[in-house]
Order: structure tokens, then C-alpha cells, then sequence
């Protein structure tokens, strides 16, 4: 299975280091940007969403599957596990409520009256991104310390 947690580790990396460039961009997006180019750009975050972003998360997300099936670690036997678990829901909900639909609302918010841009038009969907790059810091952090204050939740006789 040393192959498995290599391609692991690569893929979170690749699913985080896109959400941070994403982030980047979404700053330049409401910060540096006039509203001809940013009705040009803008649309690119729920694209590279699309494209990159899913994908390679469906791939971790299906990899800690296969881990809690044919691994010692099971699903739930730790309690930084479960914690992960829960992270992978929020990250899910910023990004599908937060990120791509805060800035499909915002793009229909431009298109329709005009710019501000800063944080009055960029405030939600920069919130919801961060989310999602401190949520997956945090995993990473519990993947790399397994913390021994989380004890297993059930204890296995063998």
C-alpha cells in the first residue's frame, strides 16, 4: 500500500494547491480587476472548479475510501478519522455553496447593475475559499500528527 499513500499524498496536493490558486485568483478577481475583465476571468473559478478541482477531489475522496476498506485504519476507528470525514463535508458545502455559487451570484450581480468589487462584491466567495484551504490544512495537519489525544473511538480486541 506504499504506493497508494504516495499517489495520496500527491493528489491532496494537487486538490490543494489548485483550491490556493483558485483563492489567488479570486483575489486578483475582486481586487485588481475592472468589470470588463473581470466578467472575462471571473468566470474561470467555477471552470477550473470544473475541471480540475472536482476530479482530483474525487480521486483523494475515493482513495481514503479504499484506505478505510483494505487498511488497519477502518473509517471511523480514530477520532481525527471521523474529523476528516466532517471536514470533507464542509469542504464540500463551501465549495458548491460557497465558492461556485457565491460567484455565480456574483457574476449575475455584474452583469445586471455593475462592479464594486473589493470585498463588497468578493467578501462571500473569498470567505468560502479560505474554508476550504484552512479545512484542508487542518487534515492534512491530523493526517501527518494522528494525534494520540484521539483515542479510538471503539477499542478492538484481536
Amino acid at each position: 500500500m506504499q504506493w497508494m499513500r504516495v499517489l495520496h499524498v500527491l493528489s491532496t496536493s494537487i486538490w490543494l494547491g489548485s483550491v490556493v490558486c483558485i483563492l489567488g485568483l479570486a483575489v486578483i478577481c475582486f481586487f485588481q480587476l475592472n468589470e470588463r475583465d473581470f466578467l472575462i476571468i471571473a468566470p474561470l473559478v467555477p471552470q477550473l472548479y470544473k475541471t480540475v478541482v472536482m476530479p482530483i477531489a474525487l480521486f483523494t475522496i475515493i482513495q481514503g475510501i479504499i484506505y478505510g476498506l483494505f487498511s488497519n485504519w477502518s473509517f471511523f476507528k480514530y477520532k481525527w478519522l471521523l474529523l476528516k470525514w466532517i471536514f470533507i463535508l464542509l469542504i464540500a458545502l463551501c465549495t458548491g455553496l460557497g465558492g461556485i455559487g457565491q460567484m455565480f451570484a456574483v457574476l449575475a450581480k455584474v452583469e445586471s447593475t455593475y462592479f464594486i468589487g473589493g470585498w463588497a462584491d468578493g467578501g462571500l466567495v473569498l470567505l468560502f475559499v479560505s474554508l476550504q484551504v484552512l479545512f484542508m490544512l487542518i487534515m492534512i495537519v491530523l493526517s501527518v500528527l494522528k494525534p494520540k489525544t484521539f483515542k479510538p473511538l471503539v477499542s478492538y480486541q484481536g
